[in-house]
């Protein structure tokens, strides 16, 4: 996340309980990832023993996950839906047509996009350029393959 120094972060209400549950449930497999260390540890020689390495580097990974989530939630601010209907804020559903055709996403913080669900990121060009604007608006955005425009359909 480019989004690293100290300044609040912007989620749905959603968002911030999707990373909550994933905290807990790392949490939850943080204990039985120990005793595999400490069983594979047990084994014999660390220097040889793949079993141990493997196991370190779940743990290792999920620390830095517990990490990365506990850092990300210290800095959330929950965006309440806005009174300001048909233009596109932090939690909006927005359907956009461009050269590809018509496509509907939710627009979510910086930390929430995800494509395969239809999460528009702020952070993302498109995301941004569609903040603030309503139906019947044109948005320019840049991408790697240059610059491309879209107009918003609806905005709810």
């Amino acid at each position: 996340m480019a989004n690293d120094n100290g300044a609040p972060i912007p989620m749905t209400a959603f968002g911030f309980e999707s990373l909550k549950a994933e905290l807990a449930e790392l949490r939850a497999r943080r204990p039985a990832l120990v005793e595999e260390v400490a069983s594979a540890r047990s084994q014999g020689d660390l220097s040889e023993n793949f079993a141990y390495h493997d196991a370190r580097q779940h743990l290792g990974m999920l620390d830095g996950r517990v990490q990365t989530i506990e850092a990300t939630l210290a800095r959330v601010q929950v965006i309440k839906e806005s009174g300001t209907k048909g233009v596109a804020r932090i939690g909006s559903t927005v359907v956009v047509r461009d050269e590809f055709g018509e496509s509907t996403y939710q627009i979510v913080g910086p930390s929430e996009g995800n494509m395969a669900r239809g999460l528009m990121s702020t952070a993302s060009p498109l995301g941004s350029a569609l903040l603030d604007h309503q139906a019947g608006d044109t948005v320019t955005f840049k991408t790697p393959g240059g610059e491309r425009k879209a107009t918003v359909v609806s905005v709810s």
